[in-house]
């Protein structure tokens, strides 16, 4: 039987990633949404400066982890189904959403950087430029969610519950993406329905997965032998 400590390495990327996208998304506390009065959101801000650049630090760290986790998980579904091109989909997807996470810390940091010395027009600007790209990463988080659930319930990579998980997560987050066109209401941009449900949602489908590694609970593929499980 082959020793897999990789994936428990990926497992704990996987964990780390929640822990800091969840420390990210609220030490801030509840932040107002976009249609909300321009005193309201610059107060705010003002308040939580320090916070919210802890929280791009917090996402920007988040970012690399994401792409570990899924690199590792992508490479145990490679070895189970070499004829299917489903672990690329959960790579590729994986950097797109790492580098959107990225892209979206650094403007969260600008936001809060030099709130004292700037127009509230900018401020403004720069807050909902930023809600729409948190909420434009349900797009991207779909190409990798749905490749993971396609590749668990094709591979039996880890129990069939947990592919049904990521395919509910992926649909939560492709919907939540819809709410670029909302200007108010519980529907608009940077709201927590549209982006911080798809994101618990993603975030224990990945320590459900994340656990499942570090344990190395995976089936093994082994030289002349099917996939066995793990004793």
């Amino acid at each position: 039987m082959t020793e897999r400590h990789e994936l428990r390495w990926g497992g704990f990327a996987g964990l780390a990633f929640v822990v800091l996208a969840l420390l990210g998304r609220f030490l801030p506390g509840n932040l107002p949404t976009v249609d909300e009065s321009e005193g309201t959101i610059t107060s705010f801000l003002n308040d939580t400066r320090t916070s919210m650049l802890i929280s791009a630090l917090a996402w920007t760290a988040a970012a690399g982890l994401i792409i570990w986790f899924a690199s590792a998980f992508a490479e145990a579904m490679r070895e189970r189904d070499e004829r299917s091109d489903v672990h690329l989909a959960l790579l590729a997807g994986s950097v797109l959403v790492g580098s959107a996470i990225f892209v979206t810390a650094g403007l969260t940091a600008a936001t809060a950087y030099s709130i004292d010395g700037r127009g509230a027009a900018i401020t403004i600007m720069l807050y909902e430029l930023t809600a729409v790209m948190t909420t434009m990463i349900g797009f991207a988080a779909t190409l990798p969610l749905a490749a993971a659930g396609i590749g668990v319930l094709r591979t039996h990579l880890m129990p069939n519950w947990l592919g049904y998980l990521a395919l509910v997560a992926a649909v939560v987050s492709f919907l939540g993406a819809f709410g670029v066109f909302a200007t108010d209401g519980n529907f608009v941009a940077g709201g927590f329905l549209m982006t911080g449900v798809p994101l618990l949602l993603s975030a224990a489908w990945i320590a459900c997965a994340g656990g499942y590694m570090v344990r190395e609970h995976l089936p093994e593929v082994t030289a002349g032998e099917g996939i066995v499980p793990q004793t």
